[in-house]
C-alpha cells in the first residue's frame, strides 16, 4: 500500500497500524522523499510503498532451497560414486552431510529478527521475577536500536494480569507524539508483543502522560457519574486508545453494582452504564 505523511518516521508508523505489525515488520520504498519547505513554501510530505515482512514463509523458501540443495548434492555424489562401496562407508557418508545441513537450517533460525522468537514460547510455567528480567533485556534491547532517547525507568505487575512499564527520557513528548499518535502505536507494539508471549496486558507510561490522562478523565468522569446518579444510566463521549480503558476503570469503581462496558457505533466507542437485566424465573 502508499502512505502518505509529513515525515518518513510519521509514514512508518501509520503502516505499522494498518498493517498490524511492528515498525521492524515493515519492507518499504520511498516514493518521495519529505522537504520542510521555507516558511510553509516548497514543503512535500514523504510517500512510501510499503507491506509487511513474511519471515516464516522467507524462512520457509531459504529452508527448502537449502534443503534441495543438500540433496542434490547427495544425489548427484551417489551417481558419480563408480566403485563399490560398503553400506556402512556409505551410510557415514550421508549421516555426516545430513548433520551439515541440520547446522546450517539451526543458523537459518537463529539468525532471524530480534523479536521472531516472542511468539514461540511457552511462559506459562515461569515464576514473575523471571518474566520481568526477561521483559527488561528485550525491552532495553529495543529502546536501545530506537532513535529516541528513553530510558526504562521502572517494570513491574500492575496486577496478576497487567504489567506496568514505565519510560522516561529527554525524548519523551516526541515518543508519545501530536494527539499521542506515537505513545499509541508503541502501546499496540508492546501489546502485541507481551500479550501474545507472556499471555499479559501492558499499562504504558511515558514521562507523565498517563497520570495527566487518568487526572483529565476523572474530572470529565465527574458530570457523567451526576447524570448516571440521576437517571440511572448513562454514557461517554466517544473515547480511543488508552482513555476508553482509563474510563472503563473508573467507572466500574464507581459503580460496582452495574453494568459498564464498552458499546460501539461505527468507528466510535463509548462506555455505557446501565442496570443489569435481570432474567425472569
Amino acid at each position: 500500500m502508499k502512505i502518505e505523511a509529513k515525515d518518513l518516521q510519521s509514514a512508518l508508523t501509520e503502516a505499522s497500524i494498518k498493517l498490524e505489525c511492528s515498525v521492524i515488520d515493515l519492507e518499504y520504498t520511498i516514493l518521495q522523499q519529505h522537504k520542510s519547505g521555507f516558511l510553509g513554501f516548497g514543503r512535500k510530505n514523504a510517500i512510501i510503498e510499503v507491506e509487511a515482512k513474511k519471515h516464516k514463509k522467507k524462512s520457509f523458501k531459504r529452508e527448502n532451497k537449502s534443503h534441495f540443495k543438500n540433496e542434490e548434492k547427495l544425489n548427484k555424489f551417489e551417481k558419480k560414486e563408480n566403485k563399490p562401496k560398503k553400506i556402512s562407508e556409505e551410510n557415514e557418508l550421508k549421516n555426516e552431510m545430513k548433520i551439515e545441513l541440520i547446522k546450517k537450517e539451526a543458523y537459518i533460525i537463529k539468525s532471524d529478527a530480534i523479536f521472531d522468537s516472542f511468539h514461540k514460547e511457552d511462559h506459562t510455567s515461569r515464576n514473575q521475577d523471571d518474566l520481568l528480567d526477561e521483559i527488561k533485556i528485550q525491552l532495553e534491547r529495543l529502546l536501545k536500536i530506537s532513535c529516541f532517547k528513553i530510558y526504562l525507568k521502572e517494570l513491574k505487575m500492575y496486577d496478576e494480569n497487567c504489567i506496568f512499564i514505565r519510560l522516561d527520557g529527554e525524548d519523551s513528548a516526541l515518543l508519545i507524539g501530536k494527539e499521542a499518535h506515537r505513545y499509541k502505536a508503541f502501546s499496540y507494539l508492546l501489546h502485541n508483543w507481551i500479550n501474545l508471549k507472556y499471555n499479559l496486558l501492558v499499562r504504558l507510561e511515558i514521562a507523565e502522560f498517563l497520570e495527566k490522562q487518568i487526572q483529565g478523565m476523572q474530572f470529565y468522569l465527574q458530570g457523567v457519574a451526576e447524570k448516571i446518579k440521576q437517571s440511572g444510566r448513562g454514557q461517554t463521549k466517544p473515547l480511543d486508545g488508552v482513555l476508553i480503558k482509563i474510563a472503563l476503570e473508573e467507572l466500574r469503581a464507581m459503580f460496582p453494582h452495574k453494568y459498564v462496558g464498552i458499546k460501539q457505533n461505527g468507528d466510535q466507542r463509548f462506555v455505557v452504564v446501565n442496570d443489569f437485566v435481570k432474567k425472569d424465573e
